[in-house]
């Protein structure tokens, strides 16, 4: 386990990891995140780096496989509260792109890491230009609900998602993670997503796409990196996926 005592050694591995997922049929959205409580501190800024490679299907004629980047910036205006923004990036076709991005605030009320109950809320504005041009514009209210017993933490994120154009809908976009430490700065476990299912037809899940990770968190002191490899669970999910974020606070 030395070598994830420095849990930075994980960046040496991510064109090893891209490389890997160049052989699979996956189409990752820009952020694979379960959000929990940890947040900028007041009057402090943390960056957040986020990068996927999915070969897109046939039908869309790309000659190349796509890769996708997330960058996010936060500021802590209060102890208890964070403003952010995000930018989604891609290159397709030896061609960059930017596709759009996302404006949100988060509220914690407090940052109690020992306690046995975790909670706060998530708003934001996003954007986004798929590699298929297709527009989108939409509300997503993000519940953060988290509980920690002992070496265990478990935390779930029951989104909703309005689009904000003149056909205005609603969907369901919940997502869960249960790690378990291992040490005091490295975590395992799984993570679940499920995308844009509809409000009205959620018993019918072997049509919707729900995603299933094994994760792995490591610390830095106040930096953090999370890697998994998730596969589909349903025809309509993707097959394989494989992420890397890098949260980082210089302070």
């Amino acid at each position: 386990m030395s070598f994830f005592r420095n849990p930075f050694n994980l960046l040496k591995l991510a064109p090893y990891l891209l490389w890997i997922a160049d052989g699979f049929a996956i189409a990752a959205p820009f952020e694979i995140k379960v959000h929990d409580e940890l947040i900028a501190e007041y009057q402090e800024s943390a960056y957040e780096v986020e990068t996927n490679l999915f070969q897109a299907p046939a039908s869309q004629g790309l000659k190349t496989n796509v890769f996708q980047t997330r960058l996010e910036y936060g500021y802590g205006i209060a102890r208890n509260s964070e403003i952010g923004a995000n930018i989604y990036l891609s290159n397709y076709n030896g061609v960059s792109y930017i596709n759009g991005g996302k404006v949100g605030h988060v509220y914690i009320p407090t940052h109690d890491e020992e306690g046995l109950w975790h909670y706060g809320v998530k708003n934001e504005i996003n954007y986004i230009k798929d590699i298929g041009g297709n527009q989108t514009t939409y509300y997503e209210l993000t519940p953060i609900l988290a509980l920690q017993l002992q070496d265990w933490r478990f935390t779930i994120n029951p989104s909703i998602d309005v689009a904000l154009n003149k056909n205005s809908s609603a969907t369901f976009s919940p997502s869960a993670k249960a790690v378990y430490g291992i040490t005091s700065t490295v975590d395992v476990g799984m993570e679940y997503y499920g995308d844009n299912l509809p409000n009205k037809s959620l018993y019918n899940i072997t049509q919707q796409p729900h995603t299933a990770y094994l994760v792995l968190d490591a610390k830095h002191g106040k930096s953090s990196l999370n890697f998994g490899v998730g596969k589909g669970v349903t025809a309509n999910s993707d097959n394989w996926v494989i992420k890397l974020i890098a949260s980082l606070s210089f302070s």
